[in-house]
């Protein structure tokens, strides 16, 4: 996956001694323990420096917050030429996203405002019965969950080459397991793994190779052409769909597929920080939807003889390196 997104952040291993001086990012839910929960850390934020007068200078980066299966807490505040009273945090949707304004700064001056997490994520469960359970009823699902049955950026599910494929791939008389397994098998068996920039789900079919985004865009496409919610889920250096599924008992949830390597439809050994989850967003100053959250900065007055130099930390990041089959 290449997006400046992942070139924000940092994981690191959990030092015993966590300070937790600061309040909870994702709200005051007690943080997951256990031997099944991964404890790490990552920073998010960015340095900035100029040759000359900046004024009117914001910042936005997502954030990590909480989900069901993650907790945060925001332990530590890196901050050089930033006051605290100048970070606020947004929601986009279920994306949080910190906003960092600085009213000026003088000639050579560097300013620095990296959030530093601790993550809590608890491993992957695998569903005891797949092949019992069902997409929701689109009547029965919430309106704020609707957009993960529609067409959104890169996520063209309402293309007729979507459409026919995904009608193709389901078995008569088969579960909405037996579907979702024809899916994963198709992009296993059709798409090959290539590295490149964002080309989206038809691009994907029709080109017969992508990478961790074309393959997820492809997946979630294919079931929400078939009314099962599915939706993407970021993570340092890569991403993965996830759907939306109903037991015959309970609740429903969200069940993983790992479309990069040939793990079995549900299992997956992720335990990295979950950065976002989604792929059409509204963003401020942007006119059209985007498909992940990205990292912003504008300076409304700038006099320097040279760009200001922006660095968001860490320097981009690199997918894993392909699997071998």
């Amino acid at each position: 996956m290449r997006t400046s997104l992942i070139g924000l952040l940092a994981w690191i291993a959990l030092s015993t001694t966590a300070a937790a001086q600061f309040e909870q990012a994702g709200g005051q839910r007690k943080m997951l323990t256990g031997d099944d929960v991964t404890l790490q850390r990552i920073e998010v934020g960015f340095k900035l420096q100029v040759s000359g007068l900046a004024q009117g200078i914001v910042a936005t980066f997502p954030v990590p917050t909480d989900w069901p299966e993650q907790t945060v807490r925001l332990v530590e505040k890196k901050l050089v030429n930033v006051k605290e009273s100048d970070i606020k945090f947004n929601m986009l949707g279920e994306t949080k996203q910190a906003q960092i304004l600085i009213r000026a700064l003088s000639p050579h001056e560097q300013a620095e405002a990296i959030l530093v997490y601790e993550v809590a994520r608890r491993n992957v469960i695998k569903p005891s019965e797949p092949e019992k359970l069902t997409a929701p009823a689109v009547r029965d699902i919430d309106r704020s969950m609707r957009v993960y049955l529609n067409p959104g950026p890169a996520i063209e599910s309402n293309h007729s080459k979507i459409t026919k494929l995904s009608a193709e791939l389901t078995p008569p008389g088969g579960t909405d397991w037996d579907k979702l397994d024809a899916f994963y098998d198709y992009i296993h068996e059709h798409v090959q793994y290539e590295n490149g920039p964002l080309k989206g789900a038809v691009a994907a079919l029709e080109e017969g190779r992508g990478d961790c985004e074309e393959m997820t865009a492809l997946f979630v496409a294919l079931c929400r052409a078939a009314k099962i919610p599915a939706r993407t889920v970021w993570v340092p250096g890569h991403c993965y769909p996830e759907v939306y599924l109903q037991p015959e008992i309970g609740d429903p949830r969200w069940v993983i597929a790992e479309m990069t390597n040939q793990f079995p439809l549900g299992e997956s050994p992720e335990t990295r920080p979950i950065l976002q989850k989604g792929d059409n967003f509204r963003v401020q100053g942007s006119r059209r939807p985007e498909h992940y959250v990205k990292p912003t900065m504008s300076i409304k007055n700038y006099n320097g003889s040279t760009p200001p130099v922006v660095q968001w930390f860490p320097p981009p990041g690199v997918e894993p390196t392909a699997p071998t089959n």
